[in-house]
């Protein structure tokens, strides 16, 4: 059938175009300076930080304002509904856009050349097809089969579910090409226009139905790829090359790479956005959709500050340890995971016994009234949120290592503790049980990694490493400098 062909030419094109065309701008390492090893670390380090703190800057601060606004618009139920939908696609599209946003991370910089960087690009097209392909069938027949949608307003979070597995795979590709300013462009277009389109659509409509929700902020996330979907399709016209990918045994051995390392990665993905799943989901079987409303509302204003805050620290250090330790830098490698674990302590202390503090304010400012129940949960939401910030960076050990099972075995343990307790809890105590289990599931994750991470391994390849640079001055500088 020579049409549907077609189709699935112009859809990987598309998709090419979306994740950064011919690899060229992000392809392989796109940095490039002349400093010692210590300065290009520490400005490496702090340069992405402060591009990344900027791309969160804006969606930090319009998405706080869009949790205000929905709820004042369109009420707590309305919220809650929205809520429970969004919190669902979203699992769905981290846990499939995941092993290859987690492969190329790890991998991409092996791909230096122009060539590789082709090579890898049109595999990272194709597993993005797949995803999307396997993520519409599972939601398809999950959403319905659970209750939480059917019908016609499925189709809008099918769309959705597509569009935030390109974009995911799409920042991956410009965070391992140390890209960060692309990075910022991306998400103040993305954020800006989860904001302006769904609160049009709303007004325009005069409606308040939560489906508007979703579809503008499905909108929203397609703003940014327009531009590099639009390039990608104009060169292949100009090029007058052929719209059907080629994928030799050389593509295919790099999607199985992708997916060796990718699919416990994606799973641990799937399962942490389980935890918000779970919370809603539980909350508006036992409690109804108001009171899931309510949780969602201030569980998105609290972790969203720490992710505004925090965040910035894990994407910049990430990419730096991954091409560290495969340059053979490991000692550097696990240094920058130490010190981004330690800012994120630091950080905390002052900004946590000020939301404490201000807890009654804070839940009057986003459900819009004093419900004293809420600012209870502004103290285990502070707490929750902050540990699995830190939870982000203290398996970097085992990614680096490729020890990936490990750390689903971990996610799974603190899953099933945080759906068993919401089962239990949430009847007789409410959101309030839902927040705390959020704490419970982060330290129970924590402690797992103390024992799960192999630590005569990364001694092993500390002292290796420390051989091979013992005399050369620059490698003993930059330790000093990392030495925080």
């Amino acid at each position: 059938m020579p049409e549907i062909k077609n189709t699935k030419a112009l859809l990987a094109t598309l998709i090419d175009g979306a994740l950064g065309g011919n690899g060229g701008p992000v392809s392989g390492h796109s940095r490039e300076n002349g400093h010692g090893p210590a300065e290009s670390f520490r400005g490496a380090l702090v340069q992405d930080a402060f591009n990344y703190f900027l791309s969160k800057i804006v969606p930090g601060l319009m998405g706080f304002l869009s949790v205000l606004v929905f709820v004042r618009v369109v009420g707590v139920e309305q919220y809650g509904r929205y809520a429970v939908v969004f919190a669902f696609v979203m699992a769905w599209a981290s846990g499939l856009a995941g092993w290859l946003s987690q492969g190329i991370l790890r991998f991409q910089s092996r791909w230096r050349e122009p060539g590789e960087a082709d090579n890898f690009l049109l595999s990272a097209t194709v597993g993005t097809i797949l995803s999307v392909a396997v993520g519409v069938i599972a939601v398809a027949i999950a959403m319905p089969a659970l209750g939480v949608q059917r019908g016609w307003p499925l189709l809008i979070s099918l769309g959705l579910l597509g569009t935030l597995i390109v974009y995911n795979v799409a920042i991956a590709r410009f965070q391992a090409s140390l890209r960060s300013a692309k990075v910022l462009q991306f998400e103040a277009v993305r954020s800006v226009g989860c904001f302006v389109i769904p609160v049009t659509l709303l007004w325009v409509t005069g409606s308040n139905d939560y489906r508007l929700l979703l579809l503008g902020i499905g909108l929203g996330y397609s703003l940014p790829l327009l531009g590099p979907v639009f390039s990608r399709t104009k060169e292949h016209v100009d090029a007058e090359q052929g719209w059907r990918p080629k994928l030799s045994s050389g593509h295919r051995l790099i999607l199985g790479e992708l997916w060796q390392f990718g699919w416990p990665v994606a799973l641990w993905m799937l399962c942490q956005q389980g935890l918000v799943v779970s919370d809603r989901y539980f909350l508006q079987k036992f409690s109804g959709f108001s009171e899931a409303g309510v949780y969602a509302s201030m569980y998105d204003v609290i972790v969203r500050s720490f992710s505004l805050l925090f965040m910035p620290i894990t994407l910049a250090v990430h990419p730096l340890v991954m091409n560290h330790w495969n340059a053979g830098n490991r000692r550097q490698a696990l240094r920058a995971v130490r010190a981004g674990v330690k800012y994120q302590l630091a950080m905390f202390v002052p900004i946590g016994v000020t939301l404490v503090l201000l807890a009654p304010w804070v839940s009057r400012l986003v459900v819009g009234k004093g419900i004293p129940e809420a600012a209870a949960l502004v103290l285990p939401l502070t707490v929750g949120g902050f540990l699995w910030q830190v939870c982000l960076l203290a398996h970097k050990p085992l990614e680096i290592l490729c020890q990936t099972k490990r750390i689903l075995l971990g996610i799974l343990v603190a899953l099933s503790f945080n759906v068993s307790g919401n089962w239990i809890l949430v009847p007789k105590y409410g959101y309030l049980a839902s927040a705390y289990l959020t704490v419970v599931s982060a330290v129970a994750y924590l402690l797992l990694l103390l024992v799960l991470t192999p630590k005569r391994e990364l001694r092993d390849a500390i002292e290796a490493d420390g051989a091979s640079t013992r005399w050369n001055p620059g490698s003993q500088k930059a330790e000093e400098l990392l030495n925080v």
